[in-house]
């Protein structure tokens, strides 16, 4: 798991610092070993990009596939990203449909080959999470309690 150093994309909006996302990636996974968070793209100054990330994986991990995961939301934006071209040919893209979400292959992009990985997904989003917290309303049912102060400290009212 890798979050975001600089998002590019999400300019002018209120996010979590990078030192934010990494303790929240951290205390999600923690107690997972199946599941390294690396620092690659914080330790990387200005905006970050996922190819950029890729090479480098590429670079310090040669004996590892790696998969970009995707939910719908970001799947409709990816033709915007940087390089895009080259990172769809170097990476497989794994889209994550929500319960009851159905595909509608007007949103895949043409010349991207995505893998459809459906599950026992919760119908959340970090955008709800977002808003309730804003709100004050109750997520506890929505955020792991190990990370819920952070959360609520970065995005509370």
């Amino acid at each position: 798991m890798i979050p975001a150093g600089n998002p590019w994309q999400k300019e002018g909006q209120l996010v979590a610092t990078s030192g934010q996302r990494l303790e929240m990636c951290r205390l999600a996974t923690s107690g997972n070993p199946k599941i390294e968070v690396l620092d690659i793209e914080i330790n990387r100054s200005g905006p970050t990009y996922s190819i950029e990330t890729v090479l480098e994986l590429e670079k310090n991990f040669p004996a590892f596939e790696f998969s970009l995961v995707l939910g719908t939301d970001a799947l409709k934006n990816i033709m915007t990203w940087h390089r895009v071209d080259e990172l769809i040919k170097k990476i497989e893209v794994l889209q994550l449909l929500r319960s009851g979400e159905k595909i509608n292959s007007a949103d895949i992009p043409v010349g991207i080959d995505i893998k459809i990985v459906e599950g026992a997904m919760l119908d959340i989003s970090s955008t709800l999470i977002r808003e309730k917290v804003a709100k004050n309303a109750d997520v506890s049912e929505l955020v792991d309690s190990k990370i819920l102060n952070l959360v609520k400290g970065i995005y509370g009212a």
